[in-house]
């Protein structure tokens, strides 16, 4: 068979025993990657010739060292131990840096700083201690609304519950009722036809015409407006074109002349100069203007036709549309509307967002668009800022790498930038935008801070507040004191152009005694002086809000503690920002009719209050109650234009007797008759005289808030929050329609 003949060939004599050996292969050299992706020949050079020829990178260049297998195993083991090894030292350097934090005050830098807080914008436990429900006062609601714990009323809680505790006073509820501008109607339509219908009276046509006894002639609207370039457009946001919102203007009037097309910037931007000119006028001559209701509620009937006119741009936004939205909240913000103020903060960060002003404008772009489109998204964070830090909410911007660059205060970027005004250069490296720039890193600097220290994690227990625990205390102190370098540094960085030039050898932005007189450039323009003195006040106004929360009515800090200092530190800014707005006033007239200047001061008089009640005997009493006495006089400087500020210098006055009471012991154990007649004819005669709201009972003024061992609530501690509410909320967001009838909206026809 075929099969035996092959086997018996093999087993012939003389045939080979052995077997032959397979000849191996010849190997190909191993092509190099970028010859492999392309299927040509590689001639293996280090690196191949058609990488060298291409200008790629080739992968023999850095061929990897072989192993065997033990030694890969001996490689591994190794790498793992040094891995181990070095998660400990990570491990022990961290928790030194901890400690090291809360003993010493390390100079690290704002962007740095600022870095670290970007993953962190909106914590789980922001807001959660520390937080007050507040019902204003002439609310006829008895929904609440929250309030966080950097907000004023957040501190007057506080500092009313440590009141009643040292005190032990009760006040009839006829013993005081404050100012109310409750009857300061903001969207109330005028001459309503009560046969309309309401579907008609909430959402009139846009094209309707206004009635010729409320709104203003062309030459009465032009001469409002004409105010808002040298006020808030330069002192405030530099978010318009002047040039192009002039032609703007023009173009809308037809008719010849005698009618003006629809524009809800037009309406905002009156609205916004009728309220701060007819603040400037005495209370007498303002009546005639605003209808005998007060100047902050002016101009509302060009602000709700502009709301009206804003819903038809909701799903198509512009840039026109997020002006009208930024200064909006201006409007509200002056006037306390602070719901109201929060929403239209919240609808210019998302039209900002949708309008992609968080991504920087690409190159292509016209440099003077480029310019207006920073500077109102760094307006937008600048308001949002504000409005965070004083409700003591979570903010609506949130801080992402996705920022645009700062604008530029450059001369080419004040005369082309998108700005369109004619305003002169105040110095070589200094000019009118400089003031915009420096306004916006010092709340960046502010922001980080206030992030860091109301998302610290500070352990606390459930209904524990920071003041019920002095570590937790302390432990804020530490994170603060991080951010003091920042805070200096950008002081030493402002341009002396837009410095207050002190008397003497004092520092700009000193707080040191007597270091808040300072010398007005006689021969400067208007808006230079007011940007040089808002500079000023904005910061020191930032530093109050931010150290404030250190101050405790529950313990007293150690000599010499960083709590104490930074306390101290709390009270200069607000003993500066006092003496600096009371020679303001008594020198020029910059300030009349700023409100936010006003409520500046109104924030550092309360601050400066509770510092004095917690240390009536520190070495800081004096300074303290001068400051106070110069802020009663601020106060009656603003009230002679505002009669909130009177209502303010009342309360004022009022607090200070009971530091008074403070001061001496002996009133606090005196018969309790005697002390009735006491409390009604000498505390309170202050505010006796104040006007009554007609439009509520007196019942509906007091709220409580103090609870005793069974959970029963008492008011004698709302009265202080009552009267900071009573300055700081000027309408319920229930009267915001007030000539609405719900029965005729709802009911029988």
């Amino acid at each position: 068979m075929e099969s035996n003949s092959v086997f018996a060939g093999l087993n012939r004599p003389g045939s080979q025993q052995w077997p032959q050996r397979r000849r191996k292969r010849a190997q190909v050299a191993r092509a190099c990657g970028g010859c492999r992706i392309r299927h040509i020949k590689c001639d293996n050079r280090i690196p191949c010739s058609n990488c060298t020829m291409s200008g790629n990178d080739c992968s023999n260049s850095d061929a990897s060292t072989s192993f065997t297998l033990s030694q890969a195993h001996q490689e591994i083991a190794a790498l793992r131990r040094k891995v181990i090894q070095l998660e400990a030292e990570l491990e022990s350097r961290s928790g030194d840096l901890s400690h090291q934090a809360e003993l010493t005050t390390p100079t690290s830098s704002i962007s740095s700083t600022a870095r670290v807080q970007t993953n962190h914008e909106y914590p789980k436990q922001l807001g959660y201690w520390g937080g007050v429900q507040f019902s204003p006062a002439r609310s006829t609601s008895s929904r609440p609304i929250w309030l966080g714990p950097s907000s004023l009323y957040s501190y007057a809680q506080r500092l009313s519950a440590f009141l009643s505790l040292t005190l032990h006073q009760e006040h009839s509820v006829d013993q005081l009722i404050p100012i109310s501008a409750s009857d300061n109607k903001l969207l109330d339509r005028p001459s309503a036809d009560p046969k309309e219908s309401m579907a008609r009276r909430l959402c009139p046509s846009a094209s309707e015409h206004p009635p010729k006894s409320v709104y203003l002639t062309p030459i009465q609207e032009d001469y409002f407006i004409s105010y808002f370039w040298q006020t808030y457009h330069v002192s405030l946001f530099p978010i318009l074109d002047e040039a192009q919102f002039k032609r703007h203007y023009q173009s809308l009037w037809i008719a010849g002349g005698r009618e003006r097309r629809d524009s809800p910037l037009v309406d905002i931007i009156v609205a916004m100069c009728m309220q701060y000119h007819i603040s400037t006028l005495p209370l007498e001559s303002q009546s005639f203007l605003v209808d005998d209701k007060s100047a902050l509620v002016a101009g509302r009937w060009y602000y709700w036709r502009g709301q009206t006119l804003l819903t038809y741009e909701l799903e198509s936004p512009s840039l026109s549309t997020l002006q009208c939205h930024l200064l909006c909240a201006v409007y509200l913000c002056g006037r306390s509307f602070h719901n109201m103020l929060d929403i239209a903060v919240s609808n210019a960060v998302r039209t900002a967002y949708t309008l992609g002003l968080h991504v920087d404008p690409p190159s292509s772009m016209p440099g003077p668009e480029q310019e207006l489109r920073r500077r109102l998204w760094w307006a937008v964070y600048v308001m949002d800022s504000k409005t965070g830090m004083k409700l003591g909410r979570p903010f609506n911007l949130n801080n992402t790498h996705a920022m645009p660059a700062l604008p530029s205060d450059t001369f080419e970027a004040a005369t082309m930038g998108g700005s369109g005004s004619a305003f002169n250069p105040i110095n070589e490296d200094t000019t009118w935008l400089s003031f915009n720039l420096q306004q916006t890193k010092l709340y960046m600097t502010i922001r980080a801070a206030h992030n860091a220290f109301y998302n610290k994690d500070f352990h606390l227990q459930d209904g524990q507040t920071i003041w019920d625990d002095p570590r937790a205390l302390q432990e804020g102190a530490g994170v603060l004191a991080q951010f003091a370098p920042s805070l200096q540094t950008w002081c030493n960085n402002v341009p002396n152009a837009l410095r207050l030039l002190r008397q003497g050898n004092s520092m700009p932005f000193s707080t040191d005694p007597g270091s808040a007189l300072f010398t007005l450039e006689q021969f400067a323009p208007p808006w230079l002086q007011r940007q040089r003195v808002l500079l000023e006040l904005s910061y020191h106004h930032l530093c109050i809000h931010l150290y404030r929360p250190l101050i405790s009515f529950k313990y007293c800090p150690c000599p010499g503690s960083l709590i104490e200092e930074l306390t101290l530190r709390c009270v200069a800014h607000a003993v500066s920002l006092t003496k600096i707005t009371h020679q303001v006033l008594q020198e020029t007239s910059i300030l009349d009719g700023w409100h936010e200047a006003f409520y500046f001061q109104w924030n550092a008089a309360m601050t400066l209050i509770g510092a004095i009640m917690v240390s009536p005997f520190s070495s800081v009493a004096c300074d303290i109650k001068s400051a106070l006495a110069l802020a009663v006089a601020v106060f009656e400087n603003f009230g002679a234009r505002m009669p909130v500020a009177a209502n303010a210098m009342k309360i004022i006055r009022c607090l200070l007797r009971k530091v008074e009471n403070l001061e001496h012991g002996q009133d606090l154990n005196r018969d309790q008759n005697e002390y009735e007649n006491y409390s009604e004819e000498t505390l309170w005669e202050d505010l006796s005289g104040l006007p009554r709201d007609q439009g509520h009972s007196s019942s509906g003024f007091w709220a409580p808030l103090t609870e005793d061992e069974n959970g029963s609530r008492g008011r004698s501690e709302l009265e202080l929050l009552d009267l900071v509410g009573d300055i700081d909320f000027w309408n319920s967001i229930d009267k915001l329609w007030p000539e609405t009838n719900l029965d005729y909206c709802f009911g029988a026809r």
